[in-house]
């Protein structure tokens, strides 16, 4: 009976590589899943903020944190087919960023993906480099991103105010 409870506890504070997680706070909802790294040191999360907006982001957060900076470089080689980089905000704790083309581009690499390699310029102005194993399937990423309403690989569409058309000009043929 202990060494059965000893196998279950063990089980329990072993977070499942890429595990979909719901939690509602109050009129919002989180929606994730995520994957620590090869060597414990960072997790790289995919997850949907619901409340008002529906904002999907990738985050990358180490342990131990980072302190709070300007946007900073953050790039991605998923199996190695070359790196995607952009600038990612640092609020404290972790970086991520949530501009939909990005997103869009990073979840459809990571849902397909065997091997993520990360490459984050931290607040120190160093690197830190993690690499991560991609899921076994893409179905954790989907339903993250469904959960806000987007589709794998698809960049969702924001209402916009509609731009008025330009009036038209005359033509020569209306001048006569």
């Amino acid at each position: 009976m202990l060494l059965l409870a000893l196998l279950l506890q063990a089980a329990t504070s072993t977070p499942v590589p890429w595990a979909v997680t719901t939690k509602v706070n109050g009129a919002s909802t989180a929606t994730s899943a995520s994957v620590w790294s090869q060597d414990g040191a960072a997790r790289l999360v995919v997850r949907c903020d619901a409340a008002n907006e529906k904002i999907v982001s990738i985050q990358f957060i180490p342990r131990g944190g980072f302190p709070a900076a300007q946007p900073r470089p953050v790039s991605m080689n998923i199996d190695d087919n070359g790196w995607l980089g952009s600038n990612w905000q640092f609020p404290g704790s972790g970086a991520f960023t949530s501009q939909d083309a990005i997103v869009t581009t990073l979840a459809a690499q990571i849902a397909h993906g065997k091997a993520i390699k990360v490459r984050v310029i931290n607040p120190d102005n160093t690197p830190v480099d993690v690499t991560f194993t991609g899921p076994a399937t893409d179905a954790p990423v989907k339903r993250v991103l469904s959960a806000c309403g987007y589709e794998l690989g698809v960049v969702p569409a924001r209402s916009a105010v509609p731009v008025a058309a330009p009036a038209a000009k005359p033509t020569p043929a209306d001048e006569e």
